[in-house]
C-alpha cells in the first residue's frame, strides 16, 4: 500500500490512544480509516445501514466530531482561501466541546483533512445518515458561526453553507432562522422566529413557545456538556430576538 494511504490512520490511531487508550485507539482508527479513503477514492466516509429513522439520542459523539470537522473544512475553504480567523473560530470551538487535550489531537485530524477537496454532496449525505436533525440543525449554527469568524459573511460562504443544509435536510425556514442569528436587525429577529413582520402579537408568542422547544439545549445533552453549551448560544438568540419584538411592538 502506498505509505500516503497510512497518514489517516497513524494519525487517527496516535489522537484516538491520547484521547482513550484501547477505547479511543479503536475511535482513532475510525477516523484514520476515513482519512485514508479520503485519500484513496474521495470521499467515502464511514457508511451505517439505518433501517429505521434516527432519533435523537441515536447520534454517537464521535459522529458529531467528524460531521464537525467535516463540514469546517469545506466552510473554511469555500472562498479559496484558509481564514486565520476562521481556523481559530474552529480551534475555540473544538477547545470548548472537547477540552484542549482532545483538540490537539481533532486539530491534527482536521489539518489533514484541510488537504482534501471534499465532495459537498457526498459529505453531507453521509453525515445525514449518521445524525439526528437537532444535531444537523447545530451543525448549521456552527458553520455560520466559522463564516461569521472575521465577523462578515460573504455570499460564497453563505451559498456553500445553503448546499449543505440542503443536503443535510434542513428545512429552508430553519436555514434561515440560523442564519438570520448572525445578523442584528429587525427582520432578522422575525426571521430567528420563522415570522413575517406582519403576524398578530398572539403569533408572536406562540411562535416564541414552540421555537422554544425546538432550540432546547437538553435536545443535545446526549453529545456532551460543550455542545449543549454551543446549543444554548442558538436558544438564547430566540430568547433575544422575542425580546426584542416584544419590545418594539409593545405588547407584555
Amino acid at each position: 500500500m502506498n505509505p500516503k494511504y497510512l497518514i489517516g490512520k497513524l494519525v487517527g490511531l496516535a489522537a484516538g490512544a491520547a484521547i482513550g487508550g484501547y477505547i479511543g485507539a479503536l475511535i482513532g482508527l475510525v477516523i484514520g480509516a476515513i482519512l485514508d479513503k479520503m485519500h484513496q477514492d474521495g470521499i467515502q466516509l464511514w457508511k451505517r445501514q439505518a433501517k429505521e429513522p434516527k432519533k435523537i439520542e441515536d447520534t454517537d459523539p464521535n459522529d458529531f466530531v467528524v460531521g464537525s470537522i467535516l463540514l469546517a473544512a469545506v466552510v473554511v475553504q469555500s472562498d479559496g482561501q484558509v481564514d486565520d480567523l476562521e481556523l481559530s473560530y474552529v480551534r475555540s470551538f473544538l477547545a470548548d466541546q472537547f477540552g484542549n487535550d482532545q483538540m490537539h489531537n481533532y486539530w491534527a485530524i482536521l489539518q489533514e483533512t484541510l488537504k482534501e477537496e471534499l465532495d459537498i454532496k457526498k459529505t453531507t449525505l453521509q453525515i445525514k445518515q449518521t445524525t439526528s436533525y437537532e444535531t444537523r440543525l447545530q451543525l448549521i449554527h456552527f458553520l455560520f458561526g466559522i463564516a461569521n469568524a472575521d465577523y462578515t459573511i460573504d455570499d460564497q460562504e453563505i451559498a456553500t453553507i445553503k448546499i449543505i443544509s440542503l443536503h443535510l435536510g434542513v428545512a429552508n425556514e430553519e436555514y434561515e432562522s440560523i442564519k438570520s442569528m448572525f445578523y442584528s436587525e429587525m427582520d432578522a429577529y422575525y426571521k430567528i422566529l420563522e415570522l413575517k413582520p406582519s403576524v398578530s402579537d398572539s403569533t408572536v408568542k406562540y411562535a416564541y413557545k414552540e421555537m422554544l422547544k425546538k432550540y432546547h439545549p437538553d435536545k443535545l445533552i446526549h453529545l456532551g456538556e460543550g455542545v449543549r453549551n454551543a446549543a444554548n448560544v442558538k436558544f438564547l438568540k430566540v430568547q433575544e430576538a422575542y425580546e426584542n419584538i416584544k419590545n418594539e411592538r409593545g405588547f407584555q
